[in-house]
C-alpha cells in the first residue's frame, strides 16, 4: 500500500528543505548514530531517512546499501503519519505493509521500529529506524535508545541550521559595514577636494584615508575564521587601490610586501602606520601634489620591518622634528611601535623623509 500524503504536505516539504540536508554526502556524525542503533537494537539494518516528494532518501544507513527508494515502497512514509514512535513486530500482519515487496521478498523486512524526526515546527521529516528480517520486539531500553538517538539527529540538524543562519547574518552585516565605510571614505574625499579652507581639506583627507583603509582591513577580517592570519600582500593590494584614489593625482603610491601572513593586530598596526605616514607626506612632504611614496613591508619568523619613504625635500632637521613631534600622527606611530616591541628611526638627506620601524625575532618567537 502506498503511503498517504501528509495533511500538511506542502508545509512539511518546505520545512524539510529548510534544513538543506537532502542529497548531501555521507557524514561520520550520522553514520555513527545508525551504527550504534543497529548494534544496541541487535538488528542488521538501521537508517536515518527523510521523506521527500516521491522518494525516501537516506542520510545514513547500515545494511541497506542504497541512498534512496521510491515512496511507493516506503515503510517510513506510513510511520510519519502516526505518532512519535512506531513499532511493528511483524510487517506482514500490518495491512499497510503486507503487500509491500520490501516485506514480501526473501528475505524481506519483517520487523520495523522507528522514532519520528520532527522539524522545529513539529512536522515530521523522516525517521531513525531499525529493521530486521524476522518478526520480533524491542526491549524498553532499546526503544529508549532509538528515541534518544533520534533527538541527537535533530539536534545536529538544528545546530547546523543555526550556525548557517548566524554566518549568513554576519556576512550581511559585514557587507553593509564595508560598503558604509567605503561610501563614507569616498564622500570625505570628495568634500576634501571641494573644501576651500586648507585646514578643513587636510582634516577631511586624513579622515578619508583612515576610513577607506579600515574598510579594506574589515573586508579581510570578516572573511577569516577565528585564529587565522591576514595575508599582507592581499590586504595592501586593496589598501593601495583605496589610498591612490584619495591622494592628489600627481602623487604615486608604491607598495612592496613580502613575507608571511600576520595577525589581525599586527596587520592593523601596519595599516595605521601607513595611513599616518601617507597623510603626513601629503600635508607636508609633498605639498605641491607631486612625487612618490614608497611603502615596503616584510614580515616572517616573528620579525618584521616596515619602511615608508617619500621623494620630498626633507632634511635631517625635518627628520629630527618628525621624531620628536608632539603631533597626533607621530604619537600614533610611536605608540604602535612600542606596543609591538619595535624600534623607530626617522631619517632624511634632502631627498625625502624615511621612516623605518623594525622588530627582530626573539628566540622561540613564532610571530
Amino acid at each position: 500500500m502506498k503511503p498517504d500524503v501528509h495533511p500538511l504536505e506542502s508545509e512539511r516539504l518546505q520545512e524539510l528543505r529548510r534544513y538543506n540536508i537532502l542529497d548531501t554526502e555521507r557524514e561520520r556524525d550520522f553514520d555513527e548514530l545508525v551504527e550504534l542503533a543497529s548494534e544496541l537494537c541487535e538488528v542488521p539494518v538501521s537508517v536515518v531517512n527523510f521523506i521527500d516528494e516521491g522518494r525516501q532518501w537516506f542520510k545514513a544507513e547500515v545494511g541497506l546499501g542504497v541512498r534512496s527508494t521510491p515512496l511507493e515502497t516506503s515503510l517510513c512514509g506510513h510511520v510519519i503519519l502516526q505518532g512519535d514512535f512506531v513499532e511493528i513486530p511483524d510487517t506482514l500482519l500490518d495491512p499497510r505493509m503486507a503487500d509491500n515487496p520490501l516485506c514480501n521478498d526473501n528475505p524481506g523486512f519483517r520487523f520495523y521500529a522507528g522514532a519520528v524526526l520532527k522539524g522545529a515546527n513539529g512536522l515530521p521529516l523522516g525517521t531513525l529506524c531499525v529493521l530486521d528480517n524476522k518478526p520480533r520486539t524491542l526491549t524498553e531500553g532499546q526503544r529508549k535508545v532509538l528515541r534518544i538517538l533520534s533527538r541527537h539527529v535533530m539536534r545536529e540538524l538544528d545546530l547546523r541550521m543555526a550556525v548557517e543562519s548566524e554566518r549568513t547574518l554576519r556576512q550581511e552585516v559585514d557587507h553593509r559595514v564595508k560598503n558604509s565605510l567605503a561610501s563614507i571614505g569616498a564622500m570625505l574625499s570628495m568634500k576634501a577636494k571641494r573644501a576651500e579652507n586648507e585646514g578643513v581639506r587636510e582634516a577631511l583627507l586624513d579622515a578619508g584615508l583612515r576610513i577607506r583603509s579600515l574598510s579594506s582591513l574589515h573586508a579581510h577580517l570578516h572573511e577569516m575564521d577565528k585564529g587565522q592570519t591576514i595575508n599582507l600582500q592581499s590586504l595592501f593590494e586593496s589598501v593601495a587601490q583605496d589610498l591612490q584614489q584619495l591622494v592628489p593625482d600627481g602623487i604615486e603610491l608604491a607598495f612592496s610586501v613580502s613575507g608571511d601572513h600576520a595577525s589581525p593586530e599586527l596587520a592593523n598596526a601596519f595599516l595605521l602606520i601607513v595611513n599616518e605616514f601617507v597623510a603626513n607626506t601629503v600635508k607636508h612632504g609633498l605639498k605641491d601634489g607631486n612625487g612618490r611614496i614608497d611603502i615596503t613591508i616584510h614580515a616572517n619568523d616573528g620579525g618584521w620591518t616596515i619602511v615608508c619613504s617619500d621623494t620630498g625635500t626633507a632634511t635631517p632637521a625635518d627628520a629630527e622634528r618628525a621624531a620628536t613631534s608632539a603631533g597626533l600622527g607621530t604619537r600614533v606611530i610611536q605608540s604602535l611601535a612600542r606596543a609591538h616591541g619595535a624600534t623607530t628611526r626617522w631619517s632624511a638627506g634632502g631627498d625625502g623623509l624615511r621612516l623605518e620601524i623594525s622588530r627582530q625575532a626573539a628566540t622561540g618567537d613564532a610571530g
